[in-house]
Formats: C-alpha cells, sequence, structure tokens
C-alpha cells in the first residue's frame, strides 16, 4: 500500500481542510512530521486509519464521531478523505460526519462512509450502492490484505507499539506473518491432509466393524474358526445327503405297495359302482315301458294332429265371420242411433224455420198495413202543404201580374188560408218514415225468402235420408251448420248401407264355414276312436311336443345303452376278479404316510445345511474381502496419519511454523544486514528453539546476539532505545521479505509514530543510517517526532502548528 492523497477538516484540532500528497515525499523516501506535543501530528496518522477502518491508529479514541472538531460549527462536516495504490490500482476511502439538529433542539451526529476504484476512465467509482461500517472495513481488509491489528503491527507503528512484533510470543508473531505471507494454505494443506486421514480411518473402522458383524453372526473369532466351521457343515451336508437317499428308496417302495393295493382295491370299488349301476338301470324299466306306450300314443296322436288343426282352422275361421256379423250389427245400430240423431235435428231445424217464417210473414204485412197508413197521411200533409204554398203565392198576387203557377193575369179565386199550417219538414218526416218502413219490409221478405230456402234444404235432405222424421224436444239449433249436418248425415247414411252389406256378407259365410266346420270335426272324431282316442281330453293328453317326445325317445335309447354298458362292465370285472381276495391298504397308507414324512423332515434338514453352508461360503468370501480392505486400508491411514500428524506438528513444529519460522530466518538476515549499522554491528537477531521440543508453539521467537558478551539473549533484555533501533531494523526487514515472495502482501510505506526520544544522539545516527537503507525508490517512511537532531537530518517534512483556532499543516519539501 502507498499513499497518494489525504485530507480532513474539522477532524481532530484541524478545523480547516488539511491535504498531504505524499507523492512529494516518494523521491526523498523518508518525511518527519514534527510539532508541538499535543499540535495533532498523530492525528494525521488518526486519518488514515479512520478512512480505512474507522478507528484511530492508537486504538483508544473512541469512533469517527469523537474525533469532530470542537472548534467546528454546525454547519461545517467533518471529512477524512484518504486516495492509495495498492496491488496496481487505486482506491479511495471517504468518511464524513453531519450535525443534524432535531425539533426538539438536541444535537445529532451522523456518519457515513463509503470506498471507491479507480475505474478505466480514471474515474472513482463506489463498490456498494448503500454502504455500511461493516462492508467498508471489510473492502478495506480485503484490498490491504490487513486487519485492523495488523495494519498497527507492520504499516503504521503506534506510540508504545513500535516494538510489539519485536517482543510478541511465536502465537502472535504467527498470526501476523501468516496474513503477510498468505501461508494459511499449508495450513489447509495440512487440515485437509488430516481430515483424509480421519477419513481413512473411519472407512478402515468400517472395514473392521463389518468384519467383526460378519465373524459374530457364526460364533468366530477369526476367519479360521470360520473355515473350520463351514468344513463341520460340509460333512453334515454329505451326512444328510445319504441319510436322503435311503428314505427316498423307502418311500418308493412303500409307495409301489400301496399304488398295488389300491389298485385292487380300486377293481373292486368298480365291481361295487357297477352293481350299484345295474341295479339302478333295472329299477327304471318300468319307467320306460311308460316312456315307450306314452311315445307311441304322442305318435298316433301326431298322426290326427293335422286333421284337427285344419278343424280348429274351420272353427276359427266360423267364429271370426260371427264375429265381423256382430261387430256389423253393433255398427249399424250406432250408425242408426247417429242417424235418427241426425234426423231429430233437421226436424227439429225445420219446424223451428217454418214457425220463424210464418212469424216473418206476419211481421211483413203489419209492416205493408203501416205504410199503407203512412201513405195516407202523406197525401193530406202534402195536400196541406200545397194549399199554405197556394194562400202564400196568392197574397203575392196583384192585379195584372201574371201568376208564376198558371201565368194567368187574372186572379178570380185565390186560395185562402187553410186552419191547420203545415210545413215542409212535415212532408220530409213524413216521406223518411214511409222510406224506412218500406226497407223493413224489403228486408222482412229476404229474409223470408232465406228460411223459405233453408226450409227447403231440410225437406231435401229429409227426403233424401229416406227415414221416419222424429222430433225430439230441445234440438240444438243449426244457425250455419244446416249445409255441414246435411253431408255429415249423407255420409252416415253411405256408411251405414256399406255396414249393412258387410253384415249380409258375414252371416252367409258363417253358414257356410260352420257346415264345413262340422263335416270335418266328425271326420276327425271318427279317426280318433279308431286309434283308441274316446275324447278329445285323451286326445289333447296325449300330444306332446315334438322337444318332449324327443327327449323321452333319447331317454329310452340312453336307457338300452347304459343298461347294455353295465351288464358288460360287471362281466369284464367279475372275469378280472376271478381269484382275487380284496387288500386292507390301511397300513400301507400309514407306512407310505411315514415314509413321506421322513422324506420332508429329512429334505428341509439338508437344504437347512444347505442354505447354512451356501452363507458361510458367503460370509468366508466376505470375510476375505474385508480382510484384503482392512489390511489396504490400514496401512494407507498409517501412512497419511503418520505424515498428517508430522504436517501438523504433533511431535514436533507443523509445516506452517516451519514455513513461517524459515520466513521469519529470512527477516531476521535482512535485519541483521541493517543492524550492522547500528552501535558497530553489536547486535544480530536469531530465531529460537526452531524445530526443537514437542509443543507446535515454538520456533517464531526471536533472540538477539551480543557481540561483546558472545551470547545469545532475550530481546525482552533490550534497554528502550536498543529495542527501538532492533525492531526498526526488523520492521524493515519484513517489508523487504513480504514484497520479494511472490503474492505476498506488498508494504511500500511505513509510519513510525515516536520512539526516537528515548535515543541519544549516536543512536539517532544509527537509526537515520538504517531508514538510509531503505529510503527513495519504492519506499515511503513517515516519521512522527519532535527530536530536534531528526528536523536537521531530514529535509523532507510536515510540520504541525497550533494555534487559538485550531492546527494546520506546512508542507516542507
Amino acid at each position: 500500500m502507498m499513499p497518494e492523497l489525504l485530507s480532513f477538516e474539522a477532524f481532530g484540532p484541524y478545523v480547516k481542510k488539511q491535504q498531504i500528497d505524499f507523492r512529494v515525499f516518494e523521491k526523498s523516501g523518508l518525511f518527519l512530521i514534527h510539532g508541538k506535543t499535543g499540535a495533532g501530528k498523530t492525528t494525521v496518522l488518526d486519518a488514515m486509519t479512520y478512512a480505512l477502518f474507522g478507528e484511530s491508529s492508537g486504538g483508544g479514541r473512541g469512533d469517527i464521531g469523537a474525533m469532530r472538531s470542537n472548534f467546528a460549527g454546525d454547519q461545517q462536516d467533518t471529512k477524512v478523505d484518504f486516495v492509495f495504490r495498492a496491488n496496481g490500482r487505486r482506491y479511495r476511502f471517504l468518511r464524513e460526519v453531519r450535525v443534524r439538529t432535531k425539533r426538539n433542539g438536541e444535537k445529532e451526529l451522523q456518519a457515513s462512509q463509503n470506498a471507491f476504484f479507480e475505474n478505466d476512465a480514471r474515474a472513482f467509482e463506489p463498490f456498494f450502492e448503500n454502504p455500511g461500517i461493516k462492508n467498508v472495513r471489510q473492502k478495506a481488509e480485503e484490498i490491504l490484505g490487513l486487519t485492523y491489528e495488523q495494519f498497527r503491527q507492520v504499516v503504521l507503528l503506534p506510540q508504545g507499539r513500535f516494538e510489539q512484533l519485536l517482543v510478541a510470543d511465536s502465537a502472535e508473531k504467527e498470526k501476523i506473518l501468516v496474513t503477510l505471507f498468505k501461508a494459511e494454505r499449508w495450513q489447509k494443506i495440512t487440515d485437509w491432509l488430516c481430515a483424509q486421514a480421519l477419513e481413512l480411518k473411519h472407512v478402515r473402522d468400517g472395514v473392521e466393524q463389518s468384519l467383526q458383524t460378519v465373524l459374530r453372526q457364526y460364533d468366530c473369532e477369526t476367519k479360521e474358526e470360520l473355515k473350520t466351521f463351514l468344513a463341520s457343515q460340509e460333512e453334515k451336508l454329505a451326512e444328510q445327503e445319504k441319510n436322503c437317499a435311503d428314505i427316498s428308496a423307502q418311500l418308493e417302495a412303500a409307495e409301489m405297495a400301496l399304488k398295488n393295493a389300491q389298485a385292487v382295491q380300486g377293481l373292486f370299488d368298480e365291481w361295487e359302482q357297477a352293481k350299484k349301476k345295474e341295479a339302478a338301470v333295472s329299477a327304471q324299466e318300468e319307467e320306460i315301458r311308460g316312456l315307450e306306450i306314452q311315445c307311441a300314443r304322442a305318435q298316433s296322436a301326431a298322426q290326427l294332429l293335422p286333421a284337427r288343426r285344419e278343424a280348429a282352422a274351420l272353427q276359427k275361421r266360423w267364429k271370426e265371420h260371427e264375429k265381423k256379423s256382430d261387430e256389423a250389427a253393433a255398427q249399424i245400430k250406432s250408425l242408426r242411433a247417429r242417424l235418427d240423431e241426425y234426423m231429430s235435428m233437421i226436424g227439429g231445424h225445420k219446424k223451428r224455420l217454418q214457425q220463424e217464417q210464418a212469424k216473418k210473414v206476419t211481421e211483413k204485412n203489419i209492416l205493408e198495413e203501416k205504410i199503407e197508413q203512412a201513405e195516407k197521411e202523406y197525401q193530406r200533409i202534402f195536400s196541406a202543404y200545397m194549399g199554405d204554398t197556394a194562400h202564400m203565392l196568392a197574397g203575392m198576387l196583384e192585379d195584372g201580374m201574371a201568376c208564376p203557377v198558371c201565368g194567368s193575369v187574372y186572379h178570380p179565386s185565390p186560395a185562402v188560408e187553410l186552419d191547420v199550417k203545415t210545413t215542409e219538414q212535415d212532408v220530409l218526416n213524413v216521406e223518411e218514415r214511409i222510406q224506412d218502413l218500406r226497407k223493413q219490409a224489403t228486408e222482412k221478405e229476404r229474409e223470408i225468402f232465406r228460411v223459405e230456402q233453408e226450409t227447403e234444404e231440410c225437406e231435401k235432405g229429409i227426403r233424401k235420408l229416406g227415414f221416419s222424421q222424429v222430433v225430439k224436444q230441445n234440438c240444438p239449433q243449426l244457425p250455419g251448420r244446416l249445409k255441414e249436418i246435411l253431408e255429415e248425415a249423407e255420409r252416415l247414411l253411405l256408411e251405414y248401407k256399406t255396414v249393412q252389406d258387410s253384415q249380409t256378407f258375414y252371416q252367409r259365410e258363417a253358414g257356410k264355414a260352420r257346415n264345413i266346420f262340422e263335416e270335418a270335426i266328425t271326420c276327425f272324431k271318427t279317426a280318433c276312436a279308431e286309434k283308441g282316442f274316446q275324447t278329445d281330453e285323451e286326445f289333447r293328453a296325449a300330444c306332446l311336443p315334438e322337444e318332449e317326445t324327443e327327449a323321452a325317445r333319447q331317454k329310452i335309447q340312453d336307457y338300452y345303452v347304459t343298461k347294455k354298458v353295465a351288464e358288460e362292465s360287471m362281466r369284464l370285472l367279475e372275469e378280472k376278479l376271478e381269484g382275487i381276495v380284496p387288500v386292507d391298504i390301511g397300513p400301507l397308507e400309514e407306512e407310505f404316510n411315514k415314509k413321506e414324512r421322513e422324506k420332508k423332515t429329512a429334505e428341509a434338514v439338508l437344504a437347512e445345511i444347505k442354505a447354512r453352508i451356501a452363507l458361510l461360503e458367503k460370509a468366508a468370501d466376505a470375510v476375505e474381502e474385508y480382510a484384503r480392505k482392512l489390511e489396504r486400508s490400514t496401512s494407507k491411514f498409517i501412512e497419511l496419519d503418520q505424515f498428517s500428524k508430522l504436517l501438523r506438528g504433533s511431535n514436533g513444529i507443523s509445516l506452517q511454523r516451519y514455513v513461517l519460522g524459515v520466513m521469519l530466518t529470512a527477516i531476521a538476515e535482512e535485519a541483521n544486514v541493517l543492524l550492522k549499522k547500528v552501535h558497530d554491528g553489536r547486535y544480530q537477531l536469531y530465531r529460537s528453539m526452531e524445530g526443537a521440543g514437542r509443543t507446535r508453539k515454538v520456533g517464531l521467537d526471536l533472540e538477539v546476539f551480543d557481540s561483546y558478551s558472545g551470547e545469545r539473549r532475550s530481546v525482552n533484555s533490550l534497554s528502550g532505545g536498543e529495542k527501538f533501533l532492533v525492531a526498526l531494523a526488523l520492521s524493515l526487514g519484513l517489508s523487504t521479505v513480504v514484497q520479494a515472495q511472490s503474492g505476498g502482501i506488498h508494504i511500500d510505506a511505513l509510519f513510525i509514530d515516536e520512539g526516537f526520544g528515548s535515543l541519544d544522539p549516536s543512536s539517532i545516527e544509527n537509526a537515520l543510517d538504517v531508514l538510509a537503507c531503505v529510503r527513495g525508490g519504492s519506499k515511503l517512511i513517515g516519521i512522527i517526532s519532535h527530536v530536534q537532531m531528526l528536523k536537521e537530518n531530514i529535509e523532507t517534512t510536515i510540520e504541525v502548528r497550533k494555534d487559538r483556532m485550531g492546527s494546520d499543516l506546512i508542507i516542507n519539501c
């Protein structure tokens, strides 16, 4: 890590913005930060550690809020901005503190932080969208490769802790060196090998447990005992196989004897069955005789059946004609009733028409009388009206003026005024009445004509039907339906005559069919008597369905066949059993069952022995395989376990500590080169107890060789000034070795806070000589001290000036 720019304001004693460009010190490689006590020299280093880790260089000043300047106003924010290079890239870490006033007037500090990297456009780009305290600190540790504590031990050496690396014990040095040299991989390798060894141990233990499990199943301790047990079971197998063979032979002999006895017994059983069957067949003889008679009568009945069927057909035809004749008679009766009803309706309608005609004629005569009277009245009123008109004209006549009626100029006898006055309206009223009466008379004449026409139609219909007219009471009226009724009556009359003809035909045909049937039934009865059927019931009883007759015939046939077979079987069995006596098979069956049980028991024992041998052979193979696996896994485990223990340092120093010991030796050698310039090379550093002892916590302790005494002694025995010089050389040697290691952490800058005050002028010169060896190039060393001799010998400085308004930095380069 090489610092480039550091700026801060309102931080510690610094109110105004201060900025340090460390690049101006790279040429000399060494610079001094000096000033009065309490001016704020260490605050410069605090700004770096606060920017990176959020803590002070000494670790006892609290968070960044505690470092806010007491001289800054509420409007001024506290800022720390640090830019540096690491691993070829530039980074920027920024922390700020703002003052916020709450509603109640209280002050509150709000801290923020962020981390940036320089992108390809040479602009700083943030790592996080929402940076937090934890992830910013972790990013600093990731970039630097150092924790906060390690950073204070190898880069920034605060007051009172400069010599910590020198006097730290092996465990503390190990933590520092592991990070610096990335030596954790050696521990990871060791841990991995130990894990592999443990896994092999588990495998070996599993194989051994499996082996013991198989042996314990058969109460054996070793595989030799298992083999002996297997051999004993094979001997039992041979004995049991011989026993099974003997029992099988005995079983075969018993089975043969039993089968022969069963065969003889089977013949006797067949003879008994045949005897019973013959008896059963003989018992059916009477039934068969009845069936034969039944079949003979059924055959005779079958011969007569056509004649019976013909007679039945003739009877059916006769009955059908009679039925149709009766149906026609019923239909005729129904039609006649309907025709009578229609005749009654037509007659009643005719009577009503005649009554209506007489009534309308009377009404017409009355109207004619009224018309005659009205015409007389009209003549009277019209004459009176003309007289009034003549009198009016007469009143207008003058002598010598022509009369408008006759044209005469003489008026000897003018019309006189009548007693009754008649107007023109009176005349019109009488005329209108006459016209109305005439219309009514004309309408009556039309109605009379219509009634006469309808009456004539009724008379024609009655004559056409030809039935006597019977008028019933309360006959329905037929307004507008007379034509429909007449047509329906004509249709019924036609149907009536047709049915009458059908009835006559069926009566005639029924008589013919009856005569034919009587002749046929007489012939059938004669034939039945000839065949032995005295009554029709006997004939019907003899008639059987074809299936039943065929079944009876088949039964008769089966009877004779069965009878013959039974007789033949009896004859053959009697021939076979001649001279043979029955055998008791009970003892033979008991002997056979006994031998069969013995064979099953022996076979079960044999199967059990075979199964046991199969399991033993499988177990023996498994034991052999487990033994081979156990041997191989034990060999691998012992080899890897011993090697992993060696690396872990179970009996000495671990691999990681050994590697770090080599690195510490290299660091001590580099430090010894620098120590040659201190006190005329009096002191040299050496690593103590390298590889000695059984504990793994050794090998990283340091001792100093004093050339004056010619002996080694603990570094803790050095004086304060001597410790400072030796620790300075060790820190510079550490930086050199770390950067020389491929993939190691680059420590390009070193900051030393005080420690020179304990040195005499000669020791200061020695310290400057040591620093002169590493200054310039890629190294940068910063010293904080108020020693005057350092100010006189170091040209590039940062002076801290303090007044009542705070401190300021003055750069001298």
